[in-house]
């Protein structure tokens, strides 16, 4: 019996620890949260608004209040993005298109379904892939003050560059959405187009 219990504790003394990842690979073998660097993300989108004088339009800032992407690797050396949660501070509409102050508040964008394409790795630390992305708009629409109702923009696909880079302790994001034209109308009355929209996303800190 002594000797059972002994070669049992042994065993167990002598069992190999989990490893921790060494690659960027590695680490992207199980889902890896990263979460939006405010200070290295930005962006502008061109506001129309029609008038009796015809369209008047004007370049809206973006800036991001936070978010998360999550990804993992994907069979064949894919990459697979499986939610995408990007927070946008209140964006500020132009007088010269409304007339009044009006303004777009608690504007969100969210992965509506997993997104997977091919990329190129360089080594095991380093990869890049083109992907479109179904992402949904939501936002609420304050109008000198008072909300307004507006249905949910309806975004085509939107195409996406993403780079990532790391080690097995840390990955780091570049995702890049460029749109040239007409993203959103509604009544023919105000329309979203030209996106240029740059975040950077980190792990946290180990």
């Amino acid at each position: 019996m002594r000797a059972l219990v002994l070669s049992v504790l042994l065993a167990a003394c002598t069992s190999t620890a989990p490893t921790e990842p060494v690659s960027m690979r590695d680490r992207l073998a199980a889902e890896t949260h990263l979460f939006v660097t405010t200070g290295d993300s930005a962006g502008a989108i061109t506001a129309q608004l029609r008038t009796a004088d015809g369209w008047e339009d004007g370049v809206v800032d973006l800036q991001l209040a936070g978010g998360e992407l999550v990804t993992r690797a994907a069979p064949g050396g894919a990459i697979a993005l499986t939610s995408v949660q990007l927070e946008l501070q209140t964006i500020a509409i132009p007088a010269t298109l409304t007339g009044h102050e009006a303004s777009l508040t608690r504007p969100r964008l969210e992965l509506t379904a997993p997104a997977t394409a091919a990329a190129t790795w360089t080594g095991d630390d380093s990869a890049e892939l083109e992907v479109e992305l179904a992402l949904q708009l939501s936002w609420a629409l304050t109008v000198d003050g008072v909300g307004v109702q507006v249905g949910a923009p309806r975004l085509p696909p939107l195409p996406v560059k993403l780079q990532l880079t790391g080690d097995g302790a840390r990955v780091t994001a570049d995702l890049r959405i460029h749109v040239a034209g007409e993203l959103w109308s509604w009544a023919n009355l105000v329309k979203l187009s030209d996106l240029e929209l740059v975040l950077g996303a980190d792990t946290p800190a180990q």
